[in-house]
């Protein structure tokens, strides 16, 4: 199993868009929300691109992915959101970069692909909240208060 460095207080996330698109003003929204649970966050370059029904294109997507995974001050990466365009990248899928730059990824419905094919990697991945999701309910539901996410991962 390989392991990424543990979530503190310190810690920064990488958030990508590897599969479809979401309109700005959401995507900013959910980042500050985000934000408020005390959470370091680093943009993708690509976050906020469209395509057709797809977050940019596929070379901008897989460029974030890699990138986020190569930047040492990254800990953890977490989608934006799933919906369509994942199964398009993994044929471009470095596997030597995220092997020595293990990190945990996270995400759901789309992103399933990816959690897949990354823990058979060996790579601790969890099928979970992205950043459009309501993290507020989250919280409660899991009994956690602000700041208490970090033991979530």
């Amino acid at each position: 199993m390989l392991k990424g460095k543990k979530l503190t207080s310190a810690s920064t996330i990488g958030i990508i868009a590897p599969a479809s698109p979401e309109n700005k003003d959401k995507i900013d929204k959910k980042l500050c929300e985000f934000k408020e649970l005390g959470f370091k966050i680093k943009l993708a370059p690509h976050l906020y691109n469209k395509y057709g029904h797809l977050a940019g294109f596929d070379s901008d997507r897989i460029k974030d992915l890699h990138d986020m995974f190569l930047d040492p001050s990254i800990d953890g990466i977490v989608c934006l959101r799933g919906g369509y365009g994942t199964a398009r990248l993994i044929s471009s899928l470095d596997k030597k970069i995220i092997l020595q730059n293990p990190k945990f990824f996270c995400g759901y419905s789309d992103i399933t692909l990816l959690l897949n094919y990354f823990a058979n990697l060996g790579l601790i991945t969890f099928h979970g909240p992205m950043i459009t999701s309501d993290f507020t309910d989250i919280m409660k539901s899991a009994g956690l208060t602000h700041g208490g996410f970090y033991g979530y991962f």
